[in-house]
């Protein structure tokens, strides 16, 4: 009896420096990707070398939030070592800041130029998706990387980024054939607060099927509409989760879709939580490993919480537009 205490106890003292030598063996290379308007664009690879399950390792791309005038890689630290420890190749990127430039102009970010810069916007983040995706298929053999496995997610401006490049690819948008490889889309797509965001678009038309999404959204986020909403003066098209999954049950493809009722924006964070994160891998591992055809609809709806009535437009005037 006294020596299986003494062996419980060594396994106690041992285990959280097994944990802490799988953090420590993760290591972190930066590279620039790309050079444009005069700035350097760069990423940084989150790898595991003790772990030698695949031959190859899949590929988790991560884009950081921040109405694209703030934030930087660095936001996905944590996701990107739990991703990399579980085996992936994790790389969190850079990307231009559009609205950053437009809110230092003398104009400022306005009524009138609201969609016109939002949709620059986009259009520049999700370029330097695309072109990081294509750094990271060129780097494939270096990195032992699986280019048939890559998983992209983002919170909030980097969710949109990340939901609108994969719909950019299934309609085979010139933005998406010019830089990748004829064929490639992307495995799956996880938006924390992220929709599909368009201009001049009424409704979402899928030329292709698209790869499986795994969601997670407020119902009353303010800033990243759950469903469908105008702006600009209908300009601007957002469609959420809520909008498109349907159109991907129709088309049978496999998602998860965890909706927060009653929950603001405050949902794009949970990237940075574990228990989010382990519940979007075991999605991952269903849809990818196992390739089960699923929709997963998960309400969370708490008795304490107090529903919170925000327009759009709130949200954007908290944000810094003026009239």
């Amino acid at each position: 009896m006294k020596g299986k205490i003494l062996n419980l106890m060594m396994l106690c003292l041992l285990l959280p420096l097994k944990a802490m030598a799988v953090a420590e063996g993760v290591t972190i290379k930066n590279y620039v990707y790309a050079e444009k308007d005069g700035q350097r664009l760069t990423l940084d690879v989150y790898n595991d070398p003790s772990i030698t399950t695949y031959a190859k390792k899949p590929v988790f791309i991560f884009s950081f939030g921040g109405g694209w005038e703030g934030g930087n890689r660095h936001a996905g630290h944590a996701l990107l070592t739990d991703m990399a420890e579980e085996g992936y190749i994790a790389i969190g990127i850079d990307y231009r800041l559009y609205i950053q430039q437009v809110k230092k102009s003398a104009e400022g970010l306005t009524r009138r130029n609201f969609a016109e810069s939002y949709a620059t916007a986009i259009q520049m983040g999700v370029e330097d998706l695309f072109d990081a995706t294509a750094f990271v298929i060129a780097k494939a053999e270096e990195w032992k990387a699986d280019t048939s496995i890559v998983v992209i997610s983002g919170c909030s401006a980097g969710a949109i980024n990340s939901a609108t490049a994969e719909y950019l690819i299934c309609n085979d948008h010139p933005m998406a054939t010019s830089r990748l490889p004829q064929g490639f889309n992307y495995r799956a797509v996880v938006p924390f607060a992220g929709g599909i965001w368009l201009t001049d678009c009424k409704e979402l038309t899928w030329k292709r099927r698209p790869c499986p999404y795994v969601a997670f959204h407020g119902t009353s986020d303010e800033l990243v509409p759950y469903d469908f909403a105008t702006i600009g003066e209908g300009k601007f098209s957002t469609f959420g989760p809520a909008h498109y999954m349907q159109q991907l049950e129709e088309m049978q493809v496999p998602y998860m879709f965890h909706t927060y009722v009653g929950d603001t924006h405050g949902i794009a964070g949970f990237y940075d939580k574990r228990w989010a994160r382990q519940e979007m891998k075991n999605a991952l591992a269903r849809m990818i490993w196992w390739n089960e055809k699923i929709c997963l609809r998960i309400n969370d709806a708490r008795y304490d919480r107090t529903h919170v009535d925000r327009t759009l437009e709130d949200g954007l005037r908290k944000m810094g537009m003026k009239e």
